[in-house]
């Protein structure tokens, strides 16, 4: 049985030179480039990430796309 996963992952830079990632799994297909950005602005104003200092920068954003093969253990 064959599985794709798809995910949506935003990279944010710290003051630091480090980097913050938010992963979204299954986000929608439809979705713009513009639009991430926007969502990624509204976080970078809000200043909800960042593990041990809040994000100052967008880095970039990615589709991650997974595919996953189930191993038949029965099957010779």
């Amino acid at each position: 049985m064959e599985i794709t996963k798809r995910s949506l992952v935003l990279v944010f830079g710290t003051p630091a030179g480090k980097e913050e990632t938010i992963t979204i799994s299954n986000p929608g297909e439809s979705l713009e480039g513009t639009q991430i950005k926007a969502v990624m602005d509204t976080v970078l104003a809000t200043g909800a990430v960042g593990e041990k200092s809040a994000v100052d920068s967008i880095v970039g954003a990615k589709y991650v796309i997974q595919q996953v093969d189930e191993v038949n253990l029965e099957q010779a």
